[in-house]
C-alpha cells in the first residue's frame, strides 16, 4: 500500500465557537498521520476594538480579591488570552491525534484585511489545506 505525501493542514483559530469547529472537522475528517496541523491566529493588536473589549474584560479589584479567597483558589478570571485558546486548540489536537505534530503560528495583519493575511501566510509556509470556521446564526445553519 503506498502512503499519500505528507500535507500542512492550516486551521485559521479564534477563540469562537466556529474556530473549534473548524478543528474539530480538521482532526475528524481532514488530517491523516502523516499531515502537520498549523493553527494560525491573525492577532487584532491595532484594532480599537480589541483595546476596548480588552480594557472591559479587566476584573476590577474588589472582583479580583474575591475570586483569590480560599474557597475559589483557582484564581480571578481573566478571560480568555490568545495563549490560553490557542494551547488549548494544541492541546485538544494532540490528544485527538497523538501522532499528528501541531505547530502554532501568530501574526500581526499590519494594516491588511484577515483574508490576505491567511492567504499570504498559507503560502509562505506551503499549506495544502486551510480549514476556516464559519459563523452562522440558527436560521442559515438550519435553511443551509
Amino acid at each position: 500500500m503506498v502512503t499519500p505525501p505528507a500535507r500542512k493542514v492550516m486551521v485559521v483559530a479564534d477563540p469562537a465557537p466556529h474556530s473549534a469547529a473548524a478543528l474539530q472537522y480538521a482532526l475528524s475528517h481532514a488530517l491523516l498521520e502523516q499531515d502537520e496541523l498549523i493553527l494560525l491566529h491573525v492577532e487584532n493588536t491595532s484594532s480599537w476594538k480589541n483595546t476596548l473589549t480588552t480594557f472591559l474584560k479587566r476584573p476590577t479589584i474588589a472582583s479580583a480579591a474575591n475570586a483569590m479567597t480560599p474557597n475559589n483558589f483557582s484564581g480571578p478570571d481573566w478571560g480568555s488570552t490568545d495563549i490560553n485558546f490557542l494551547d488549548q486548540m494544541k492541546y485538544a489536537s494532540e490528544i485527538a491525534q497523538p501522532k499528528i505534530p501541531v505547530r502554532i503560528e501568530k501574526i500581526d495583519p499590519d494594516g491588511k484585511d484577515k483574508a490576505t493575511v491567511i492567504l499570504s501566510k498559507s503560502k509562505d509556509l506551503g499549506i495544502d489545506l486551510i480549514i476556516i470556521g464559519q459563523k452562522r446564526s440558527l436560521s442559515s445553519a438550519i435553511l443551509g
